[in-house]
């Protein structure tokens, strides 16, 4: 089971409330020797004023470094007094600020460094009602960070909220990313005390051959492809501990059912693993990860496919 003493926390400019620095701070709660790192990464100018002089280059880069040092000391310092729990315990949050070319890039780069367990960053707010919506910045995390990603969104921590695991039971590769989800879910629910449900949902496509065959019934294959769906996440669910009572499956597709079933749950935390496609493969096929994360009001942790990759290969080369 993966232990967080790293933490990354992407600070975003212009927020009063740095989500993602909050939740790091309430999970180093659970944690003494938890080190978070708080990232704040600086566009780099410099190639596009080409009439400043290297003189000039440097004091306007160490002016922006001056302001920015300042006002991420002075987040740190408003954030740690609203936790006055976590101070007292002494909780250590480290400013780091990195200038960049690529936003994106930097965001990467500084997760897959290899001095991070975890990377944590707040979740974005548009439009007229205030909807979730995920930028280019979070979908190049969530498909290349070799780390666990968490995209905090604003709620409380209640006891009494559900930590939700999406499992899938489509092929052997996903069904490793089962396991190692609820790992990841069954680390956070001994410090946070929520208990676990795992959630699927079952897509009924009636094969076209199927509408042709005399008195063939179409409910009846629903019937069988929910019975076979229920039977996996009970055999799962009995297979590591987890009430069959907690266990949650729908008719219908992931994007529809899974934030239906959170939402029900009242899930404080999310757990869904993501296929990490990116260009034409995201264009054929999809992320089911990013079809429905813009609309589960809770915290999302994305394991994707490059981060199983890396773990098996480092625990190799420790061997």
């Amino acid at each position: 089971m993966r232990q967080y003493n790293n933490i990354l926390v992407i600070i975003e400019p212009k927020k009063d409330q740095q989500l993602a620095l909050d939740r790091a701070i309430e999970v180093a709660r659970f944690n003494p020797r938890v080190k978070v790192t708080a990232l704040r990464l600086i566009y780099d100018f410099a190639n596009d004023v080409p009439f400043l002089g290297k003189k000039s280059e440097m004091n306007s880069h160490q002016d922006v470094e001056e302001v920015t040092k300042k006002e991420l000391e002075s987040i740190i310092t408003a954030t740690l007094d609203r936790h006055a729990e976590a101070k007292a315990r002494g909780v250590k949050i480290e400013p780091k600020i990195k200038w960049v070319r690529d936003i994106s890039e930097g965001m990467v780069m500084e997760a897959n460094s290899g001095h991070y367990d975890l990377l944590i960053k707040g979740a974005n707010h548009h439009g007229i009602f205030d909807s979730i919506i995920f930028t280019p910045h979070d979908w190049n995390l969530l498909r290349h960070a070799l780390i666990p990603v968490v995209i905090a969104k604003e709620h409380s921590w209640d006891p009494q909220n559900a930590i939700v695991v999406a499992v899938d039971f489509t092929s052997t590769e996903k069904q490793l990313m089962n396991i190692l989800l609820l790992r990841e879910a069954q680390l956070l629910a001994t410090i946070t005390k929520n208990p676990i449900h795992l959630v699927n949902s079952a897509p009924v496509v009636l094969p076209t051959i199927m509408l042709e065959v005399p008195n063939y019934a179409p409910e009846l294959y629903a019937e069988t492809v929910l019975a076979e769906h229920k039977r996996r996440i009970v055999e799962f669910a009995h297979h590591h501990n987890i009430p069959e009572a907690n266990c949650h499956i729908a008719e219908g597709m992931p994007d529809d059912v899974i934030p239906k079933l959170c939402k029900k749950l009242n899930a404080s935390t999310v757990f869904i693993g993501s296929q990490g496609r990116a260009g034409a493969a995201a264009a054929l096929m999809g992320n089911t990860c990013e079809e429905i994360v813009d609309f589960i009001n809770a915290d999302l942790f994305v394991l994707n496919r490059k981060t199983v990759q890396h773990d098996v290969t480092t625990a190799h080369t420790q061997e």
